[in-house]
């Protein structure tokens, strides 16, 4: 059965998260990969919202049987060529997945950042 969950998040929460917690809460939440381009990006607080709610979205996509909990860089954001966004699983969370695919949209504007994840078993 298809999943769908969504998650809007504002930027301000994510930014205040960082800056009090910095690096621990940054490896804790994001992957390597994700740190590396939210951090190369001029204004990076929307980047790091859209992907803290890719992960709630992603969470919520999928039955709380499939996947006992969110391990939070185990899930990430990455880019196509062409800019469109996928996710990829690690760990534990890849192992818990087997076969699963799932589509991912995301958009940020000033305050808020929001996620829709789509969420497809295997057959």
């Amino acid at each position: 059965m298809l999943g769908c969950g969504i998650d809007l998040v504002e930027v301000t929460r994510v930014r205040r998260a960082i800056e009090r917690h910095g690096d621990r809460f940054l490896r804790r939440v994001f992957t390597p990969a994700e740190i590396d381009y939210c951090q190369s990006r001029k204004q990076p607080w929307p980047h790091w919202a859209v992907r803290f709610a890719a992960k709630e979205a992603f969470y919520k996509s999928v039955p709380p049987e499939a996947l006992t909990a969110l391990i939070w860089n185990e899930v990430g954001v990455t880019r196509h060529a062409s800019g469109s966004p996928s996710l990829v699983l690690t760990g534990r969370t890849r192992k818990q997945l087997p076969g699963w695919r799932f589509a991912v949209a995301l958009s940020h504007e000033r305050d808020m950042a929001i996620a829709q994840v789509l969420s497809f078993p295997p057959e």
